[in-house]
């Protein structure tokens, strides 16, 4: 679901805001990690102690976060040059290279038990 967020922010903020691509990207990038924090929480680690979760969320941000967004951003204009696809496709593309290392950061570091 945090793809399908992604994916549609980074849209609409091409297509309606004209921003460039990379600030669509970082933007688009943060709305699905915090998406992704709340669905993490109740969903995919919903055992980890509460009094915690504040830590997770910082933990979350400055791991997953920022990784997402350097790495979003970098493969995107890659794929871009590379492929002449447009952003959207291309961030799609990243986005499937990242995932694997994002959820082995999650799962191992910031949710762990």
């Amino acid at each position: 679901m945090g793809f399908a967020v992604q994916t549609a922010v980074l849209s609409a903020l091409i297509r309606w805001a004209g921003l460039s691509t990379s600030v669509a990207v970082a933007i688009a990038v943060l709305a699905a990690v915090s998406h992704n924090f709340l669905w993490h929480e109740h969903f995919t680690w919903p055992n980890r102690p509460p009094e915690r979760r504040w830590r997770r969320w910082v933990s979350f941000h400055a791991s997953t976060g920022l990784m997402s967004v350097v790495s979003n951003i970098g493969l995107t204009v890659v794929v871009m040059a590379v492929t002449g696809l447009p952003a959207v496709a291309s961030n799609v593309v990243a986005v499937a290279l990242v995932s694997v290392a994002t959820f082995w950061i999650n799962d191992r570091l910031v949710f762990r038990q």
